[in-house]
């Protein structure tokens, strides 16, 4: 039986990051089971990353450049009028860019399946047109997020009429369904690599992963950090990321002192693996999650986990006491509490980085991968 043809549309393919690896994990692992896959990006990014070495999947970006920002807005705005045209006559050419695309994309072969990863992208495809093709809408965030945001409001409207809502939990998709979104299902993120061998926990590193932003709560942890016990002052916590809150979270850790002097700022990396497998605990203080990946990475490496109790998701990964440890959210005494736990007892450490691997062992992409046909053949067979 031949296999539908599948498009997958996100904001964009090209930027270093877990949404990003997530579609190219989903595109290639779809094209190597005999789906024409292709990979559509919305806009592009600089520096372009890629993620997979042969792609098997075709992949285009729809506009020619970055969406241009908004200007602030100013009491002088007759200085401003000039670039504020300017501007709004850019964003209407990649609009227009990014809508015809689209349509040339799904003109290009028989209609089949599209996977909306994001709902910018779904704005796009309503304004394109998908007749005869079966859409599958994705929301990566939890519940709680979509419901303190405009989230919300926009996938009850992008979302109203696709065949089925994928989202990361069972407990989102209920409450989505609740909140009258129809056909949601849950669906987890693959994973992008399983080592080989776990991580020996030989050293003495707490790791960071992630944007350094207000919703992941780094903040949080360079305050826990500072409440540790001096017994823990040959451990070292890095940060591996960037984002806006990177000056100002220097500056708080230039503030602790000694402390302070134990805390490491590196860049974004291409290869989360290496970086988790020279690791011996990850930490995640995040104020809001979906699934978080980089905590099933961390897992899937054999790393013991201290996160943040802040979304079903977390929940899912994070067994407390068993495949890690929950600490409360936006809670520092708590989170070094834990953190404490962790870093003072190797057994302890080598206890749960075990059981979390063997527990995210679902997560692989070929598992993965099987759910993801069995949605796909059951919404093409009309079921």
């Amino acid at each position: 039986m031949t296999k539908p043809r599948v498009v997958i549309i996100a904001n964009n393919i090209d930027e270093l990051g877990g949404a990003q690896r997530i579609v190219h994990v989903l595109g290639q692992g779809l094209a190597e089971r005999g789906y024409q896959t292709d990979l559509v990006g919305l806009m592009p990014a600089t520096p372009k990353h890629s993620y997979v070495s042969a792609p098997a999947y075709h992949s285009t970006t729809l506009m020619g450049q970055s969406w241009p920002p908004a200007i602030p807005p100013s009491g002088l705005l007759g200085k401003y009028r000039p670039a504020v045209r300017k501007r709004r006559a850019t964003r209407d050419r990649l609009h227009e860019q990014a809508v015809s695309g689209l349509r040339a994309v799904l003109a290009a072969g028989p209609p089949g399946v599209i996977i909306c990863a994001q709902l910018k992208a779904m704005k796009y495809l309503r304004l394109a047109g998908y007749d005869g093709w079966q859409v599958i809408g994705q929301y990566h965030a939890s519940f709680e997020a979509a419901a303190s945001s405009r989230d919300l409001r926009r996938a009850l409207r992008n979302y109203q009429d696709v065949r089925a809502v994928t989202l990361l939990t069972e407990a989102d998709a209920a409450q989505f369904a609740d909140a009258g979104l129809q056909n949601t299902r849950w669906l987890p993120n693959p994973l992008a690599f399983w080592p080989v061998d776990a991580a020996p926990l030989a050293g003495r590193t707490v790791t960071y992963l992630g944007r350094l932003s207000t919703e992941k709560g780094p903040e949080i942890l360079v305050d826990a950090w500072s409440r540790l016990d001096p017994r823990f002052a040959n451990w070292r916590l890095q940060f591996v990321g960037s984002g806006p809150l990177e000056g100002a979270l220097r500056a708080q850790v230039a503030a602790l002192g000694p402390a302070g002097q134990q805390i490491d700022f590196l860049p974004p990396v291409p290869d989360p693996a290496r970086v988790l497998l020279n690791s011996d605990v990850l930490a995640l203080p995040s104020l809001t999650e979906g699934f978080p990946l980089v905590l099933a990475e961390a897992m899937a490496c054999g790393l013991p986990v201290v996160a943040a109790d802040c979304s079903p998701g977390v929940r899912v990964l994070v067994r407390d006491g068993e495949t890690g440890l929950l600490a409360a959210r936006g809670d520092a005494r708590d989170l070094a509490e834990k953190l404490s736990r962790v870093m003072g007892d190797s057994q302890v450490r080598q206890t749960l980085g075990a059981a979390g691997r063997t527990f995210v062992e679902y997560l692989q992409a070929p598992r993965v991968l099987d759910q993801w046909e069995a949605l796909i053949a059951e919404i093409t067979n009309g079921h």
